[in-house]
């Protein structure tokens, strides 16, 4: 199964949110992230410039993906294309735009609501004993432009989170036009999302171009065809998460 939204048909869904922990829009790519529904979640969220949004977790695993703008998570900087990680019931942040705002993807294998925050009474109790909390962080060693992707002959692959045995991991996808590849999971997975950042791209039967998000569950291969202009894009890949103990 491979389930498929570009921008054009996703800004449809552009909605202000204002909250006393969160200012700016969200807008929906794959399912309602109000909604907490079996299946891949993916939306995009637009947070105003110098807002700080408070340490807090989720009760499902997923990757954020810094797609404009500049800021923090926790201590970390990002920028386009940042990838950050947060274990299921990892408190992590706050997430910290900067003058120009932030703008940032949330990826999930499985749909989520909410967030718990830390400040707030009764969050923590949420949090179940002997599940394995934990970050990961990964950013591009360069960024390209549109004409560089264009120009390059062949493919190369940038593992922004490298490959574990669970299944967790994260590549930088660029391909000359016309390119193909074939990225094989190292490990089993729970499925994952690809995000087009620069050109298009064929997957399966799917031809899409930048911006367009797609998640494929563990059973689709990962067979690419860049378009005729190339394609950059990023595959964020689940791992396999079981109840152990904290390390």
């Amino acid at each position: 199964m491979i389930l498929v939204q570009n921008w054009e048909t996703a800004r449809a869904t552009r909605k202000a949110r204002v909250t006393d922990t969160f200012k700016g829009h969200v807008t929906d790519f794959i399912a309602a992230h109000e909604k907490c529904t079996p299946g891949a979640q993916a939306f995009l969220v637009e947070q105003k410039p110098d807002w700080a949004t408070p340490p807090h977790f989720h009760l499902e695993p997923q990757f954020q993906v810094v797609t404009a703008g500049s800021g923090c998570i926790g201590r970390n900087p990002v920028a386009p294309y940042a990838v950050h990680y947060a274990a299921a019931e990892t408190g992590y942040g706050p997430i910290t735009s900067g003058p120009d705002g932030m703008s940032y993807l949330t990826l999930r294998a499985q749909g989520d609501t909410g967030a718990y925050y830390l400040h707030k009474p009764g969050s923590r109790e949420r949090m179940r004993a002997g599940l394995k909390r934990e970050q990961r962080h990964g950013m591009p060693a360069r960024a390209l432009g549109a004409a560089d992707i264009a120009a390059m002959h062949g493919a190369l692959v940038e593992d922004l989170i490298a490959p574990r045995p669970d299944g967790l991991a994260a590549h930088l996808v660029r391909m000359g036009p016309r390119q193909r590849l074939d990225l094989p999971a190292a490990h089993a997975h729970a499925g994952r999302h690809h995000v087009v950042t620069k050109g298009g791209l064929r997957l399966a039967s799917h031809q899409v171009t930048a911006f367009a998000v797609m998640f494929a569950s563990p059973d689709e291969p990962c067979a690419i065809e860049a378009g005729a202009e190339g394609v950059e894009l990023l595959v964020l890949q689940f791992p396999q998460t079981t109840l152990q103990p904290e390390t």
